[in-house]
């Protein structure tokens, strides 16, 4: 019976200092079960010499491939490149500072080989697995980012794990893969519609040399992640969801401005005006940076005009709704009225259009 292939991805940027630990234990732990293997390197043009050692690595481990990429940079993108160069039946993908620990490779490949589990992770929060010295923020970080990604793992404990593997014939069946930031785990569970987990307990360990790739901009990169796939998971809900969440914060900027603007003695028109202009502001905010964000999903051609039409028939809308209840009712329940046409008018001309509030036009099958 022929040996498995395992395939291990481990993208890199500034980890030169790392790789010569790396490689040496990751070839220990799968040349002593007599796997074939290959050991793909993904480096985004290091400026730390990582190119010329990858050069020497090779030499010794020809197992060893590596790939340098000046363009297109970035983890999750780094991690699917090599994905597509991986040539055996089961991938593994693992961080290159140690963090993950190398003799746990074969503990996530043999769940994958037995037929027990068609994803597996290293993991940090079941029994056995810990994290070396943690500090109160990144365990609320990590618990927060676990808490948002619920609704796809179900009882995952660790789905945000960077340690993972699984067969080949799971990710070239995947649905389109369009990940952004660091959490390219959490898509392959998605969007190759993984069935059963299997999380094995690892000790999470700190880095040895350089410094985390973890920013504030990756966190919020995140955060853009997770609404695909909430577009993607929930393709009606999320989008009414969006909208009702771009339409609660424009409100409350509608009436902060329409009560500052009235407290400072200027009429009820104006007042409700500047108020309506700033809750347009304020979905002009998620307007952009969805289009900057998803530019492959945004098939308008003049998305900005698209925006500003609609903007423009919903504040009269508004205007005209406030300045005719003002007749009938208080000033309070006015701006309420304003608002709520301005808000129908939203709606209704959004679906006109066929775009949702992010000015992503719906797909057709």
């Amino acid at each position: 019976m022929p040996q498995p292939g395992v395939s291990v991805i481990v993208p890199t940027y500034r980890e030169a200092e790392n790789l010569p630990r790396l490689i040496p234990q990751a070839a220990a732990a799968l040349s002593d079960r007599g796997w074939n293997w290959e050991l793909i390197v993904i480096d985004d043009n290091s400026p730390d010499g990582t190119r010329d050692l990858l050069a020497q690595l090779s030499h010794q481990w020809p197992q060893v491939r590596y790939r340098i990429r000046d363009t297109d940079r970035g983890l999750s993108s780094a991690v699917l490149a090599g994905l597509a160069m991986a040539e055996y039946d089961y991938l593994l993908v693992m961080d290159a500072d140690l963090s993950h620990p190398p003799d746990s490779i074969p503990a996530l490949i043999e769940p994958l080989l037995q037929g027990q589990a068609d994803f597996t992770i290293g993991s940090r929060y079941v029994a056995g697995g810990k994290t070396e010295d943690w500090g109160r923020f990144r365990w609320i970080n990590s618990a927060v980012a676990t808490l948002l990604s619920r609704p796809f793992t179900k009882s995952v404990r660790d789905p945000m794990a960077g340690f993972f593997a699984l067969p080949r014939r799971l990710y070239l069946a995947a649905d389109k893969l369009n990940p952004i930031g660091y959490k390219i785990g959490l898509e392959l569970i998605v969007k190759c519609h993984v069935k059963k987990v299997v999380e094995v307990p690892i000790v999470f360990r700190n880095r040895l040399h350089g410094e985390s790739k973890l920013t504030l901009k990756e966190q919020f990169r995140y955060l853009e992640h997770l609404s695909r796939l909430y577009d993607y998971r929930f393709p009606k809900a999320s989008p009414r969801i969006k909208f009702i969440l771009a339409a609660t914060c424009g409100a409350t900027a509608c009436l902060g401005i329409y009560y500052a603007i009235s407290a400072a003695g200027a009429g009820f028109l104006l007042a409700l005006a500047l108020g309506l202009l700033a809750m347009i502001a304020v979905t002009l905010l998620f307007f952009m940076r969805y289009v900057r964000t998803q530019k492959s999903e945004c098939t308008m051609r003049h998305p900005y005009l698209e925006f500003a039409f609609i903007s423009t028939v919903e504040l009269v809308a508004g205007l005209l709704c406030g300045q005719f209840a003002l007749a009938h009712t208080a000033r309070f329940t006015a701006v309420l009225c304003a608002l709520t046409a301005l808000l129908i008018t939203r709606y209704l001309m959004r679906k006109v259009l066929r775009h949702d509030l992010r000015g992503l036009r719906h797909q057709q099958s």
